[in-house]
């Protein structure tokens, strides 16, 4: 049973942190990570109320997660914003949507009772989660053309770009998947807890992740 509640502990802070990876070797961070975590779910409430099925509503959650991540690197890579200023500005706006549409009132997933094994809601599925996300990630950074370009993004920024590398594709394409993954484990702890929580994640669930990847051996300085 120990084994079981650490697996559920620590199998959110996993797929995140995998999503984080990728943008601190692309040589930024995502703050607001958290956030999207506590949005998702709400997304997935909303549209289920609207009357989609449950497996489509948890797709609109996730799209509502790579909004975010699009705006993260609109204003990171366009603006030329530091994705230090931009993400902590979206944590914040994130944390006062969230509150917004939800009323500050925590509500109740539904799912039947399979999907909800599958969606998180046995210890076992979400380390199956997190286990798989870490390997899609790491044949991506390792095997593909993606996971190259990020690295040489992060390593060498005037480097990749005079290379043909499109730098600015790769930093946002990274921010979008470092949500979706935010709003993934976000929608997969609702079913651990048994409830939409407004004020879940946050910050806290956000150091632990950029922890977990500092400990993993994730350079802060990217590359």
């Amino acid at each position: 049973s120990n084994i079981g509640n650490l697996a559920e502990y620590t199998a959110m802070t996993a797929i995140i942190a995998a999503g984080l990876v990728m943008v601190l070797i692309a040589g930024e961070v995502d703050l607001s990570v958290g956030q999207v975590y506590a949005l998702s779910p709400f997304v997935m409430h909303f549209a289920q109320q609207a009357g989609v099925p449950f497996v489509p509503a948890v797709g609109i959650g996730l799209v509502a997660a790579a909004i975010v991540g699009l705006i993260n690197g609109f204003f990171t890579v366009i603006l030329r914003i530091p994705s230090f200023i931009t993400t902590l500005g979206t944590l914040f706006f994130i944390n006062g949507f969230t509150l917004t549409i939800s009323g500050g009132f925590p509500v109740r997933p539904k799912a039947g009772p399979v999907l909800q094994e599958i969606f998180g809601g046995n210890p076992v599925s979400q380390i199956l989660w997190a286990i798989g996300v870490t390997l899609i990630l790491q044949f991506v950074l390792v095997k593909t053309r993606w996971g190259l370009h990020t690295v040489a993004t992060g390593g060498n920024l005037i480097g990749a770009a005079e290379v043909g590398i499109k730098i600015g594709r790769i930093k946002m394409g990274n921010f979008v998947i470092c949500s979706v993954l935010g709003g993934l484990a976000g929608v997969l702890d609702t079913f651990r807890i048994g409830s939409i929580d407004p004020l879940a994640g946050g910050t806290e669930i956000m150091f632990m992740a950029i922890a977990s990847c500092v400990i993993g051996g994730t350079l802060l300085t990217g590359g």
